[in-house]
């Protein structure tokens, strides 16, 4: 029998800009990831005869959802950093964010530069806290395979 394992606490999201600082978002109690890819890797254009051109495209930009839990500490970094963005007169610095995501249960990292704020969540007050949703939009989006485990059992039980 074999098994993977999926640990979000295994997780490490870390968003750094050069005058901002780092901000450890996997500390500070993110509660859900979202990577989603704006272009096509492929299309397809076919003639009136009914050949059929593949076009091979590139693209790598795209948008992450971040979930973090209000008041957190997450929110405050993330707050901070498009406060300073919002501000910032220099442009090549508005586009200097990197957030990097390490899955060290599934094996993989991604890398996204170009890293800028969609836009500041929304915010609700009620009795209870909630999460704060924010998305960010990226130049880059890369991911890269950094060895993953499956562990296999025997029918006793016992590690292959």
């Amino acid at each position: 029998m074999s098994f993977a394992v999926y640990s979000l606490a295994d997780t490490h999201t870390v968003l750094s800009h050069p005058q901002v600082g780092k901000g450890n978002l996997h500390r500070d109690g993110v509660g859900k990831i979202v990577i989603s890819r704006s272009g096509d890797l492929s299309s397809h254009t076919a003639t009136a005869d009914g050949y059929v051109v593949v076009n091979r495209l590139k693209s790598e930009n795209g948008s992450i959802t971040l979930e973090v839990p209000q008041n957190s500490a997450a929110d405050e970094f993330l707050r901070r950093w498009a406060r300073y963005l919002q501000s910032v007169q220099a442009t090549e610095e508005f586009a200097a964010s990197t957030l990097t995501i390490r899955d060290t249960a599934g094996g993989l990292t991604i890398t996204a530069t170009g890293v800028t704020p969609q836009k500041i969540p929304d915010r609700t007050w009620d009795r209870t806290a909630t999460n704060l949703t924010y998305t960010l939009l990226a130049a880059s989006i890369r991911e890269k395979e950094v060895g993953f485990t499956t562990v296999a059992t025997t029918m006793s039980g016992q590690a292959v």
